[in-house]
């Protein structure tokens, strides 16, 4: 480093390259971060999202085998598999959901199938119906009795 002298006090020439970051280096390592942490808020967001929609279409599908349960003769429900279900009457006949099935979901049921009777009840026992997505699930209970779907 090289030294000068000015008027009796000695300055010691900086280099100009010092030890440090420099305010634009900060400002873009700032800006990577938080762009990776939008991103990251997105994806954790849309599997929440994803989830909450595939819930309500379920409770959907199973208010609307209720329904078809009330005005029939025999018993409707929802016969779940692992990544799907399927609307059946009580002697295994298929027949066809409204609209489409959610995606990349799996199911489990405490009791499958889920059938309802001409009351809309499910029986003595209530079902608990779990979804799951992502490694995140909810669950959706149906009442004994009233066949009330939360």
């Amino acid at each position: 480093m090289k030294t000068r002298k000015i008027k009796g006090t000695i300055h010691k020439k900086h280099n100009s390259r010092a030890a440090g970051f420099t305010f634009i280096e900060i400002i873009v390592v700032l800006l990577i971060v938080g762009i990776l942490s939008a991103i990251a808020m997105e994806h954790s967001m849309n599997y929440d999202a994803d989830l909450a929609g595939a819930v309500e279409i379920v409770k959907g599908h199973l208010r609307y085998s209720q329904v078809k349960a009330i005005n029939s003769d025999v018993k409707w429900g929802i016969n779940f598999s692992t990544n799907s279900y399927a609307l059946q009457d009580e002697n295994g006949v298929n027949a066809n959901l409204p609209g489409d099935l959610p995606q990349n979901v799996t199911y489990s049921a405490t009791l499958n199938p889920v059938m309802f009777d001409q009351d809309g009840s499910p029986g003595a026992s209530s079902i608990t119906i779990t979804v799951s997505k992502g490694g995140a699930s909810r669950t959706i209970t149906i009442v004994h009795n009233t066949g009330f779907i939360q």
